[in-house]
């Protein structure tokens, strides 16, 4: 499983996002099946996987995602990973603050973001690390 940072400061909002993000990034392949693709996130723990995409690009499939295609009727037997994915890959860089990555999960509206240093993604940072830092943040201002 990922790391994850469990304990955040109350300053961290305005710390990189390297500090709260999941090192390293969970990969499938785009032709896996939704049920298998389902089973990697529920084994893991999480709730994305990046797929790697032929000329070096890659594309975000989050368990949203499974939902959304299985509401739709998709057979998860039947529909790969690769059909369901978003194609826009929101990014952050590993030096952005915090406050400022879950400015642009809400603008994007999404709970998923790759953080990328050098053309490489090197982790993945969810709502569910930002939350901790926003409100611990926030209940410094009262």
């Amino acid at each position: 499983m990922p790391d994850r940072n469990p304990t955040p400061t109350t300053d961290a909002a305005d710390g990189p996002i390297r500090a709260v993000m999941s090192a390293g990034a969970v990969t499938v392949d785009a032709r896996v099946t939704l049920r298998t693709l389902a089973a990697v996130l529920s084994e893991l723990g999480i709730g994305a996987a990046v797929l790697p995409r032929p000329a070096g690009e890659a594309a975000v499939v989050s368990e949203r995602d499974i939902v959304r295609a299985l509401a739709e009727g998709a057979d998860p037997d039947e529909v790969w990973a690769d059909d369901v994915a978003a194609d826009d890959l929101v990014t952050a860089e590993p030096e952005e603050a915090v406050g400022v990555v879950a400015a642009r999960m809400a603008a994007e509206g999404v709970r998923h973001i790759a953080v990328v240093e050098r053309g490489t993604i090197i982790g993945v940072v969810s709502a569910r690390d930002v939350l901790p830092v926003l409100a611990a943040a926030a209940n410094d201002d009262f």
